[in-house]
């Protein structure tokens, strides 16, 4: 099991016992970002349900890939 599969399950545990699911779900990933974990993890983790999108969209800084064309550069 990789790290964010293990995020995942945990938070998916979790969850079932928290009432204030968005409030936890921003200081869980103020932790994870605080813990130094990876942006591919975030991407992973904003899909699990509408808790973490909105914990992830407002708290991790997630570069943008940019698209040039060769006459751009």
């Amino acid at each position: 099991m990789d790290e964010e599969e293990i995020l995942i399950e945990t938070w998916t545990v979790l969850k079932q016992y928290i009432k204030d699911k968005q409030s936890a779900a921003d200081q869980w990933v103020g932790i994870l970002i605080d813990a130094g974990v990876g942006e591919e993890t975030f991407h992973g983790l904003a899909a699990v349900d509408k808790y973490l999108e909105n914990a992830v969209k407002y708290n991790v800084e997630i570069e943008e890939e940019e698209d040039y064309d060769d006459d751009d550069q």
